[in-house]
């Protein structure tokens, strides 16, 4: 049989389980209101173990505000509740042992085995929560950035750029959005070869970011197509800047080979995706005028 030949397992992209839908959505929960809740559900259980007593073991049920306590506030935290949950647990269901009140005829030395135990299996989910934490942040960050530039992608300039609509609302400040679309970008593939081609993408986004101010947002939409979003004070201001980044970005394009120009579209308003809209025409209408053109526009 030819080793692709086997039929693949269907995969549906973007459908997760329950518990990855969980730990999705609690990954966003602010940490002093998820602090505040695990801690409730910590103490409801110490409480409820309580009164049931020792015949009823519910050490099981503690893993998960522990497991939610680290997933959402952090290691530390985890592993302070995880101790403490041990101990607290210990002293109310006894340690089945020769270590408590309860003590049966288990010797104080396998008694403190077992207590030893319960400890080093709390602590290790908590490290096993914890770094599955670190390799979920790594690659959600990773699944954001254009791996070419290291600029946003689209879904992280659509995120960042809601953000930044809010801070501009509360501020009192208008949206500046730009769309930048290098012009005959094929050209400069065919002609001069990927390597010259990727050297270009590069030198654009490092303009882009030297033009712009660090919490700007700016990013690579795809292809040779690049955006950025900035809060400004007015109109004049607005269309200043975008002459600015547009000429900034043309003097830098003369040093990559067949010294290749871009064409840039702008607009201001309040609203980013009707801001982004008035953007992405303007520049096409800059392109209709002539390539190596900016225009500007108020929504």
């Amino acid at each position: 049989m030819h080793p692709l030949s086997y039929p693949l397992p269907h995969v549906r992209y973007g459908q997760w389980s329950p518990l990855e839908s969980i730990l999705r959505k609690s990954a966003n929960l602010n940490r002093w209101i998820a602090a505040v809740w695990t801690t409730a559900a910590w103490l409801g259980l110490i409480v409820l173990d309580f009164v049931t007593g020792p015949s009823l073991s519910l050490n099981s049920l503690y893993l998960l505000p522990l497991c939610l306590m680290t997933w959402c506030v952090g290691r530390v935290a985890g592993l302070g509740a995880g101790i403490i949950t041990v101990v607290v647990t210990l002293y109310l269901n006894g340690f089945g042992d020769g270590l408590s009140a309860q003590a049966s005829s288990v010797s104080t030395a396998v008694a403190g085995w077992n207590a030893g135990m319960r400890t080093f299996g709390v602590i290790f989910v908590i490290f096993l929560v914890g770094a599955f934490r670190r390799t979920f942040d790594r690659e959600r960050a990773t699944a954001q950035i254009d791996p070419l530039t290291g600029l946003g992608n689209r879904r992280s300039f659509r995120r960042e750029s809601k953000r930044l609509q809010l801070a501009a609302l509360r501020d009192d400040r208008i949206l500046l959005c730009g769309i930048i679309d290098l012009d005959d970008f094929k050209a400069v593939n065919d002609q001069h070869g990927h390597a010259a081609g990727d050297d270009l993408l590069n030198i654009v986004a490092r303009t882009l970011v030297s033009a712009t101010r660090p919490y700007d947002v700016t990013a690579r939409l795809g292809g040779d197509e690049f955006a950025f979003c900035l809060a400004v004070r007015d109109e004049a201001v607005a269309e200043r800047k975008a002459s600015e980044i547009h000429h900034t970005l043309i003097a830098a394009m003369k040093t990559s080979a067949g010294e290749p120009t871009c064409s840039l579209g702008s607009a201001t308003g309040r609203i980013v995706d009707d801001t982004l809209e008035a953007a992405d025409k303007a520049m096409y209408a800059a392109k209709r005028s002539g390539k190596s053109r900016w225009a500007f526009v108020k929504v």
